[in-house]
């Protein structure tokens, strides 16, 4: 007589999903903390040996930490156009964060700001409105449809302007000179810029990715002078 095939009711079954993926979760966890171990084990050997050898029960595949595989990236999961989104959001950021300090405006006080971008550059910011508002101290965000490279509390950067709403004199002399020095240094960048794409052997030699980020800096570096340059001429005499 075959017996009767057990088959699990629909609560038994929504409790086997969720222990699996509990199961899951908790190897993920496990996985995660040892390749956190691995990393740390050069500024922190001793700690990590000791939690390593929990983590593996006394058994551990080498016999120290210090034998083990660094963790290594996988290319599966680098995104360059992810990470480049990313740095342009954390450049907004710090260049709000320095217009407030040069601007005195007291930590807790939240300012808005306005900001002139291209389109796809603003649907980023808007996307990441929440983390750029707390982040920056920003109480709103507007966008400007003209470049605002001159206004007082502004800066410019090379995909964005960005400028701190907050009512302060503006001492021209001073202006005059910080924008005076940022032409300085953004000239000299350029200037070797300029002698390093020139020079066929540097070419020859280096990675495509750091010539290709060379030239993006040279004509960033063409959009900031430009900027400022015109900043300057609308200064007041």
């Amino acid at each position: 007589m075959v017996p009767a095939r057990r088959t699990l009711s629909p609560t038994s079954a929504g409790k086997a999903e969720r222990s699996s993926a509990a199961a899951t979760a908790i190897q993920n966890a496990v996985t995660l903390f040892e390749a956190a171990l691995r990393l740390l084990s050069p500024f922190m050997p001793f700690l990590t040996e000791e939690l390593w050898y929990a983590v593996y029960e006394g058994t551990p595949p080498q016999k120290s930490i210090a034998l083990s595989r660094y963790p290594q990236p996988d290319p599966l999961f680098i995104d360059p156009e992810a990470e480049n989104a990313m740095a342009t959001v954390q450049e907004l950021i710090v260049t709000v964060r320095n217009l407030r300090a040069e601007l005195k405006v007291e930590p807790k006080q939240k300012t808005p700001v306005r900001i002139f971008a291209e389109s796809a550059l603003r649907a980023l910011f808007e996307q990441n409105r929440e983390a750029i508002e707390r982040l920056a101290n920003v109480a709103g965000t507007e966008y400007a449809q003209a470049s605002i490279a001159a206004a007082p509390g502004a800066r410019s950067a090379g995909r964005f302007d960005v400028q701190v709403v907050f009512e302060r004199k503006v001492d021209t002399a001073a202006e005059r000179e910080r924008l005076t020095k940022e032409l300085a240094k953004y000239e000299g960048e350029r200037a070797n810029a300029q002698r390093q794409l020139s020079n066929e052997n540097f070419l020859a030699k280096a990675p495509a990715n750091v010539v290709e980020g060379l030239r993006r800096r040279a004509g960033e570096l063409e959009i900031l002078i430009a900027k400022i340059s015109k900043a300057l001429e609308e200064l007041p005499a």
